[in-house]
């Protein structure tokens, strides 16, 4: 797997406030599909990122982590001493899993679903 960081939301209870800062601090263009906004750099044609509605536990930017098997990654998350937050969540692209590590930062695991 060449770069296992694929992907970044930044949830926040004011999601378009978040979003008018990203587009006028550095010029990313938005695009809302709903429940969350899409965000896209000067220039490239695809997303990088999203700003997504609140969600419990989890505040900020949040690294999707690629992984071949979300399940078992899930597995060794836990015994490596992580927390899960939130298991199997479904995606556009394809499924996520959240954890927070044992230093206490969050990151969701993510498998690639089999349309994208």
């Amino acid at each position: 797997m060449p770069l296992p960081f694929v992907w970044f939301d930044n949830i926040s209870a004011q999601r378009q406030d978040t979003v008018q800062f990203m587009q006028d601090m550095f010029g990313w263009r938005p695009s809302d599909i709903g429940s969350m906004t899409f965000l896209t750099s000067e220039g490239e044609t695809k997303p990088f990122a999203a700003a997504c509605e609140e969600m419990p536990e989890i505040a900020g930017w949040v690294p999707y982590v690629e992984v071949d098997d979300l399940q078992a990654s899930v597995a060794r998350a836990r015994e490596s001493g992580a927390s899960i937050l939130f298991e199997g969540v479904k995606g556009p692209a394809g499924d996520a899993s959240f954890i927070r590590d044992p230093g206490g930062s969050v990151m969701a695991l993510w498998k690639r679903g089999q349309d994208v």
